[in-house]
C-alpha cells in the first residue's frame, strides 16, 4: 500500500483537524496563536493557517510512534543530536525523523520567539 493511501491518514485528512497533517509542506504559515482546528481561507498561500502550539503538541504526540524519546515533553540536545545523526544516516524512518525534527524546532522557536513559521 502506498503511504499516502494509508486509512489512517485519510481519516485525518477528512476531518480536517491535524496541524500537522492538513497543512501544505510547500507553502503558508503557523502562527504562535493557540486555537483549535486549522483556519481555511482560500487567499491565503498554501490555503491553510496552523497554530504553532498545536503542531507542537501534535508533534509531541507523534514522537514515540517513530522513536523520539521526550523527556517532560521537551526535546534534549542528546537526543537531538541522535535524530540529526539517523536522519543522515539514510536508515529507517531518516525522512519522517528529519521532518520531525525541523517542524519540531521551528514550532518550539516559533511560540519562544512569537514568530511565524513560513513555507514559501
Amino acid at each position: 500500500m502506498h503511504p499516502t493511501a494509508d486509512p489512517a491518514l485519510e481519516a485525518q485528512l477528512d476531518r480536517l483537524k491535524s496541524h500537522l497533517v492538513c497543512h501544505s509542506d510547500a507553502e503558508g504559515f503557523y502562527v504562535p496563536v493557540a486555537f483549535g482546528d486549522p483556519a481555511f481561507h482560500a487567499e491565503l498561500p498554501g490555503g491553510i493557517l496552523g497554530s504553532s502550539y498545536r503542531l507542537l503538541e501534535e508533534l509531541i504526540v507523534v514522537a514515540p510512534a517513530i522513536g523520539v524519546e521526550l523527556v517532560n515533553r521537551a526535546l534534549t540536545d542528546g537526543e537531538a543530536a541522535r535524530i540529526s545523526q539517523l536522519a543522515s544516516s539514510e536508515h529507517g524512518l531518516y525522512r519522517e525523523l528529519c521532518a520531525w525534527l525541523a517542524l519540531y524546532e521551528a514550532a518550539r522557536l516559533s511560540i519562544e520567539h512569537k514568530t511565524a513559521i513560513v513555507f514559501c
